[in-house]
């Protein structure tokens, strides 16, 4: 008896939070966010895709990051609604083997297991859809670019004439590998409100926070499909505000918010090279050496040391065998130097390295009563803008068609009816 009555207790007591959590649930379905041509985007649209914003880019889950997130988030939604419904208008569509091929590459492309996303939307109680839907839309946009824009644009053989002169005319210059996420302040929306948001961004990408997913999450620039990645860029080829930043900002670096005439931006400079112009100084070798010191009594120095070197030497077929082969020899001298920059390097030792490629072993080298083996782990090589008048043509057309593609939204945003609550 007593059971039952604890059964009941219990159950009783089920329902009514569940009743609680389905009547909240309901009240967040049948809230409107906003109105994109008569399509509802509700409550539950913008709770689901902040969620997914904060467990795809790392940022802390509090009250404070979700209220950031609301204002580029109903932006981000109000996009995804245009763009789906632009394409039905001209009958473009993606199937969901593609999608579902997309959020495999980001998996990949993010160190991630196969099927992790969708555990990690099942831990956190987001509706696959969520994820979907987004994908959806970034492939279905890329889609109309590619048929509405990109078969529009040609580009004569004068236009990439002008680049080569221009490349030439800027030899040993710096150019950047750039990444940006743009939050535009609009008319409806204060402007401190704005900077907040952004201000707050910057924190939480300084913080760990992935610069990559939280453009694809939140950056209202058509560069957001590509997680923000502009390519290479002169500084005489960005907005004056952020030219002004680039010199200072070491690869890896977030920037402080570049404010424009349009909006705000936050940058990261991934790479920097020099245009038609390399310095071999500057390549990085990862470099593990092996110390051979001399023996002892009989086995001092001489013969039988060199004949030991030049069997390590040659027993050394990948960096995998390193581990085990630094635990046999119990040389306190040997192991993993670094990444190291090749100018940087005593010029005896750089004439050995500099033709070394990833996986090389070195030839035992004599260095006083010991010998030393170098082993490159991995190489790069400073990279120099390109002359190539083909790949010229591709930098002209991508460029080209993400400046359309930024103006072709505006103007369905100008033509649309948009209601915010």
């Amino acid at each position: 008896m007593l059971i039952r009555q604890m059964l009941k207790s219990s159950l009783l007591a089920g329902m009514a939070v569940l009743v609680v959590l389905t009547t909240a649930l309901a009240q967040d379905v049948q809230k409107i966010v906003a109105i994109v041509n008569d399509e509802i985007i509700s409550g539950y649209d913008l709770n689901q895709r902040i969620t997914l914003t904060i467990l795809l880019s790392g940022f802390p889950d509090t009250q404070e990051t979700r209220k950031q997130l609301v204002n580029p988030t109903v932006a981000r939604l109000i996009d995804d609604r245009l763009k789906m419904q632009e394409a039905a208008r001209f009958n473009i569509a993606v199937s969901d083997e593609q999608v579902f091929e997309a959020i495999s590459f980001l998996e990949k492309n993010n160190g991630m297991e196969p099927g992790q996303i969708d555990r990690m939307l099942g831990q956190s109680n987001v509706d696959i859809e969520t994820i979907l839907a987004q994908v959806r839309a970034n492939l279905t946009w890329n889609r109309i670019i590619q048929e509405r824009i990109m078969t529009r644009i040609t580009i004569s053989d004068e236009e990439v004439e002008a680049v080569l002169k221009r490349l030439e005319n800027n030899k040993g210059k710096s150019e950047y590998l750039l990444s940006e996420i743009y939050l535009p302040v609009e008319s409806n929306t204060p402007e401190a409100e704005v900077r907040n948001a952004v201000a707050n961004l910057v924190s939480q990408l300084r913080s760990g926070a992935s610069f990559q997913r939280a453009a694809a999450q939140l950056s209202q620039s058509a560069t957001a499909a590509s997680g923000g990645s502009i390519g290479w860029v002169l500084e005489d080829e960005v907005p004056e505000e952020i030219a002004a930043v680039l010199p200072d900002l070491r690869p890896g670096q977030v920037s402080d918010p570049v404010r424009t005439i349009d909006g705000y931006y936050i940058l990261l400079v991934q790479q920097s090279r020099k245009i038609l112009d390399t310095d071999p100084n500057d390549v990085t070798l990862d470099i593990t050496q092996i110390i051979v010191p001399a023996g002892s009594g009989e086995n001092a120095g001489g013969e039988a040391q060199e004949k030991l070197a030049g069997a390590i030497s040659n027993f050394i077929d990948s960096c995998e065998q390193l581990p085990s082969l630094l635990t046999e020899l119990n040389s306190t001298e040997s192991g993993n130097i670094g990444r190291i920059r090749l100018g940087d390097m005593p010029e005896n030792i750089k004439a050995i390295l500099k033709d070394m490629e990833t996986g090389d072993v070195s030839e035992p080298y004599q260095d006083g009563e010991l010998y030393r083996i170098f082993v490159v782990c991995d190489r790069n090589d400073p990279q120099a803008r390109s002359n190539d008048p083909d790949e010229i043509r591709r930098e002209i057309l991508i460029r080209r068609a993400e400046n359309r593609a930024r103006g072709y939204l505006q103007d369905i945003h100008n033509a649309a009816t948009i209601e915010t609550r």
